[in-house]
C-alpha cells in the first residue's frame, strides 16, 4: 500500500527553482547575458533540443501565459488555443526579446499557420520550420524523419557554425542525465505522494526547459540527494490523515497551479501525467550508442504517441489506461486547451478506454488567463466524492 504522511521540507535547490515560477524566462534571460550565446525558443517537447545546445544556443520553451491579450488578435482568430494567442501576444509586445529565433514542430493546423505569422511579424533573427511525420512505424516515415533532422542540424550549421558529433554526444549525455533524474522524482512520487508536492514535481520538469541542461542538472541532483536523504519535501497532508486520492493528468501544456494546488485542497493529488511539459518531457531515453541524428530521431520514434502523432503498434488510450494502472490512480483529469483540436478528437476514445478499465474521468478545457477554480473545484469535488464512494 502506498505511504502518507507528512515530510520535511527539500532543501535550497527545490527553493531556487520554485522561485524561477515566479519569473520564468529570468534564468535563460541571466544566461544570455552571461554567455552572449543565442536563445532559441520552441512550443513543442518533440523539438530537437540536443541540437541545438550542442550548437551553444540555449533551447527555451514557451508554454503561453496566463494573461489577457492585446496584439495577437490582430493575426489570430479567438478560435485558436490560448497557447497560440499568448505565446505570440508575448513576442510582439517583447516579452519574448531575449530570444534569438524559434523553432517551430508542426503539431496542428494552429502551429503551422503560427509559424508563418511569426516568422513575419516577430521580428527574430532565425526561424526554423521541423516537420516530423504524422504516422509513425514504416520504412518511409523513419527515411524522412532522419532526413528532416539532418536538415535542421544543416540549417543550425549555416546559422550558428559547425556542431559536430561529439558534442552532440555530449548533448545527448546531459539530456539523458536530466530525464534520468527527472524519472526517479516521478517514481518517488508513484511510491509516495507525499514526498513532493505535484505542482513541485511538475514544476521541476517545466523548469527543464528553462534553465540550460548542466546548470539544471545540478540543481536536480541536490533536490534528489534531498529527497532521498530525508524523504523530504513540502507535505500533501498530515500524518494519519486520509490518503488523497491518486488521479492521472491528461493533457498538453499544464500551467495552472492555483487548479493543481485547488485539487490538493480538494483531498487528490496527481500521482503520474501525460502532459507535455511532465511526463511526456521525460520519457525515453536517447540511445548514446548510434549516430547522433539517428539516436535523436530513434527517441521520438520510440516515445508514447501525443495526440498529434500516430503509431499503429501503440495504441495511445492503451498507454495511458496502463500508465493510469501503474501509478495506482484510481481517477483521470483531462484538462485541455479550448480549441485544441488534437485532445478534442483524442479525448472520445481515450475516455472509453478509461472506462472500459473502471477508471472513471472528468475532462475541463480552459484559457489561460480566464479559468474559473470555482468551478472547476466543484467538478473536481465530485469525482474525488464519486472514487471514494
Amino acid at each position: 500500500m502506498r505511504k502518507y504522511g507528512r515530510k520535511t521540507m527539500a532543501g535550497e535547490a527545490l527553493r531556487e527553482l520554485m522561485e524561477l515560477r515566479e519569473d520564468p524566462y529570468s534564468r535563460a534571460r541571466a544566461w544570455k547575458e552571461r554567455t552572449g550565446g543565442m536563445a532559441l525558443g520552441f512550443f513543442c517537447c518533440s523539438a530537437p533540443e540536443e541540437f541545438v545546445h550542442a550548437a551553444g544556443a540555449l533551447p527555451v520553451r514557451i508554454t503561453g501565459e496566463n494573461r489577457g491579450v492585446t496584439r495577437s488578435p490582430a493575426h489570430l482568430q479567438s478560435y485558436c488555443c490560448s497557447l497560440a494567442r499568448t505565446g505570440l501576444d508575448m513576442a510582439l509586445d517583447g516579452s519574448l526579446s531575449f530570444l534569438d529565433g524559434t523553432v517551430f514542430l508542426h503539431t496542428c493546423d494552429t502551429m503551422q499557420r503560427l509559424s508563418d505569422i511569426w516568422r513575419l511579424n516577430a521580428g527574430f533573427v532565425v526561424h526554423a520550420d521541423v516537420v516530423l511525420p504524422v504516422r509513425f512505424e514504416s520504412e518511409s516515415a523513419w527515411t524522412y524523419m532522419t532526413a528532416e533532422l539532418e536538415a535542421f542540424k544543416e540549417k543550425l550549421e549555416g546559422l550558428l557554425g559547425p556542431i559536430d558529433d561529439e558534442r552532440i554526444a555530449g548533448s545527448i549525455k546531459t539530456y539523458n542525465r536530466n530525464r534520468e533524474l527527472l524519472g526517479r522524482i516521478y517514481a518517488m512520487r508513484r511510491a509516495d505522494p507525499s514526498v513532493l508536492r505535484y505542482e513541485e514535481a511538475l514544476w521541476l520538469v517545466t523548469s527543464s526547459a528553462l534553465v540550460e541542461k548542466s546548470e539544471h542538472n545540478k540543481l536536480l541532483e541536490a533536490v534528489v540527494g534531498d529527497l532521498e536523504e530525508s524523504g523530504a519535501a513540502a507535505a500533501e497532508g498530515d500524518a494519519g490523515a486520509e490518503e488523497p486520492v491518486g488521479l492521472l493528468g491528461i493533457g498538453s501544456v499544464m500551467d495552472q497551479w492555483e487548479f493543481l494546488e485547488m485539487v490538493r485542497e480538494a483531498g487528490a493529488t496527481f500521482v503520474d501525467d501525460d502532459f507535455c511539459n511532465g511526463h511526456r518531457y521525460l520519457e525515453t531515453m536517447t540511445p548514446e550508442d548510434l549516430p547522433p541524428v539517428e539516436a535523436v530521431a530513434r527517441r521520438l520514434w520510440d516515445r508514447s504517441a501525443c495526440p498529434c502523432k500516430h503509431v499503429p503498434s501503440r495504441s495511445r488510450a492503451g498507454c495511458i489506461v496502463n500508465r493510469a494502472k501503474e501509478s495506482g490512480a484510481r481517477g483521470a483529469v483531462f484538462f485541455q486547451f479550448k480549441f485544441c483540436e488534437p485532445h478534442a478528437f483524442d479525448y472520445p476514445h481515450v475516455k472509453k478506454a478509461l472506462d472500459d478499465a473502471g477508471i472513471p474521468s472528468l475532462n475541463l478545457e480552459f484559457e489561460q488567463g480566464s479559468v474559473s477554480i470555482g468551478q472547476m473545484r466543484t467538478r473536481v469535488e465530485a469525482l474525488v466524492e464519486t472514487i471514494r464512494g
